[in-house]
């Protein structure tokens, strides 16, 4: 008995001496990933929404092509002051250098979402880049009036 006893305290005991497991990364840090989605209504019903996101560059230099949604149509837009005017372009892609971060955001670079619904409460958003990597991220659909992704 007293033996079954001391087997039962040793196995029950060892887990707490035992090493614990080795943390998994949740992220690949040789490829780019993306965070802080988020998207702002337009307040004008079937005027182009806005998204923001920011985007962390892996071990190599890579180069955002396109961003796509199921339902929509979206580019990619720069935003920036010239004479006191506010002038926004197309952007045919965007170099995202290694571990270097990429900042979509109010009066910046943004994506342009045409054909958002009022609706929405999320949007699933791919992006591409020309290595060929895809990643996919969900952004948080906002109405008009938020100026950020916090609400503030």
């Amino acid at each position: 008995m007293k033996s079954f006893a001391l087997a039962l305290l040793l196995l029950t005991a060892a887990p707490a001496f035992a090493a614990p497991p080795p943390v998994k990364e949740a992220w690949d840090r040789t490829a780019p990933r993306a965070s802080d989605a988020w998207v702002r209504l337009n307040p004008v019903p079937g005027r182009p929404s806005a998204g923001y996101l920011t985007i962390t560059g892996g071990g190599q230099p890579e180069k955002l092509l396109t961003a796509t949604a199921p339902g929509v149509r979206i580019e990619l837009h720069s935003m920036s002051m010239a004479g006191g005017i506010m002038k926004m372009a197309m952007l045919d892609s965007l170099a995202v250098p290694a571990g270097a971060t990429v900042a979509f955001a109010p009066g910046g670079n943004h994506l342009m979402i045409f054909g958002l619904t009022p609706a929405a409460k999320a949007l699933l958003i791919t992006l591409a880049f020309a290595s060929g990597r895809k990643l996919t991220v969900t952004a948080a659909v906002r109405p008009a009036g938020m100026a950020d992704h916090d609400g503030h």
